[in-house]
């Protein structure tokens, strides 16, 4: 058996030695972004690799995802690598696709390359000779949370199980062995972070009226005007949210279709995030209140749909700490800071409500995130970096008897059961 030190030079000395082979897989998935649950030259790509690497592949999960286990032969914990594959759609930015406008302006090309360039570092070193457990490599399609009406109608088709990929693929049964579970995200930041994300819910609201000339106002109900109402009803509120986590934001869909004619049904999506599930569901009870209070004042009608988002992100520190001595066999003067808490969501959250988690923000990209001057600014920290964290995380947690990772899986304070963790997002809607 290997020392630690050779198995993490293996390991490092592979990635160089595939360093061109890693760096064309980012310039290809950055050349080639395609939204959630529509990744499928992306996902082609993925398999092509992984398949090339000779590990058993399950795919088609939750369309477009797939898992890839490298097995060590011994007994220890599932680490379960992920890495995000879908875009964003921004047609301003300069760079995206000129049919879709999808561009990948929040780095998640980055983090499929990243843990197909950890796969070869793993395999081809041969790794799993001094390591025990499973390691998990697992594509995740849909992180973004767009084209909402869609997805909601994927889900009356059975074609996914939720709104993200990952909860999506929890509902299938892709998580239901693993034990810890990471990934790296890029960051246009220089430190190395890890933060408490927002849990959500999603609103779709339909307001119904009544239709009649706009000349003849009084002959009609404005389903526009009950839409205002609502959404100052909302503004009006917010001095109420004295939670510095809360976000109310959403977009209106459809405002009518004639100008001559008062709009007898108008759409809306909102989403409601909060860094509590307990939160979620009191913002979610407001939502719905002042939405119906306006549709009422106004003599019309409203329909609330809710949908459950994510779940709050929470990353566990002792799996932090094994991060931080992965990356400082690379950088040792690298700043880390894992307290604190960012607004946005993410469905590796729900990940986190059932099994040791984290996800890592790492440098490497530039400009405005989910902005058009998004890009990469160093793609040896973005592709190279990024793959070289992951896989010396792995061998610090797998090595020998896995004895950190069996420590880490086993500290499950607060964590909920698969079950439970469904029962906790359906009690949303």
């Amino acid at each position: 058996m290997r020392t630690k030190q050779e198995v993490i030079d293996a390991v490092l000395a592979t990635i160089e030695d595939h360093r061109e082979q890693i760096l064309a897989l980012g310039e290809y998935f950055w050349k080639n972004p395609e939204p959630g649950y529509r990744e499928f030259k992306t996902s082609a790509k993925a398999k092509e690799v992984l398949s090339g690497l000779g590990l058993p592949l399950r795919d088609h999960l939750s369309i477009t995802g797939m898992r890839a286990d490298l097995d060590t032969g011994r007994k220890g914990p599932v680490l379960a690598l992920l890495g995000e594959m879908d875009s964003l759609i921004l047609p301003s930015h300069p760079e995206c696709d000129p049919e879709t406008g999808a561009i990948h302006s929040c780095g998640h090309h980055s983090h499929i390359t990243a843990l197909l360039g950890a796969a070869i570092a793993l395999v081809e070193s041969g790794a799993a000779a001094d390591l025990s457990g499973k390691i998990a490599f697992i594509p995740v399609p849909a992180e973004e949370c767009i084209e909402v009406a869609e997805r909601r109608a994927m889900l009356e088709r059975g074609e996914i199980k939720a709104i993200g990929g990952k909860a999506s693929m929890i509902r299938e049964g892709v998580f239901d062995d693993v034990g810890i579970a990471l990934m790296n995200h890029l960051s246009t930041g220089l430190s190395y972070t890890c933060a408490l994300h927002n849990g959500f819910v999603i609103k779709a609201v339909t307001f119904r009226g009544k239709s009649c000339h706009a000349a003849w106002p009084s002959g009609g109900i404005n389903a526009l005007n009950i839409c205002t109402l609502a959404q100052n009803a909302l503004a009006l509120l917010r001095e109420t949210f004295t939670d510095p986590s809360i976000r109310v934001h959403g977009i209106v869909n459809s405002g009518g279709d004639s100008v001559n004619i008062i709009p007898d049904s108008v759409t809306m999506e909102y989403l409601l995030r909060a860094s509590s599930m307990e939160k979620i569901k009191e913002l979610s009870m407001l939502f719905d209140r002042a939405m119906h209070g306006a549709a009422a004042a106004l003599g019309g009608t409203a329909e609330v749909t809710t949908t459950p988002g994510y779940a709050v992100m929470n990353d566990h520190q002792g799996l932090w700490k094994v991060f931080e001595d992965a990356v400082r066999i690379l950088h040792p003067e690298a700043n880390f800071h894992s307290t604190g808490a960012v607004m946005s969501s993410t469905d590796m959250g729900d990940v986190s409500q059932i099994v040791p988690s984290i996800h890592s923000a790492v440098p490497g990209a530039q400009g405005t995130s989910h902005g058009k001057d998004y890009k990469v600014k160093d793609p040896e920290q973005a592709y190279l970096d990024n793959a070289r964290i992951l896989a010396l995380t792995a061998v610090e947690l797998l090595y020998g008897d896995a004895s950190r990772g069996n420590e880490i899986a086993a500290s499950r304070e607060g964590l909920l059961t698969i079950p439970e963790y469904i029962s906790m997002m359906d009690s949303l809607a």
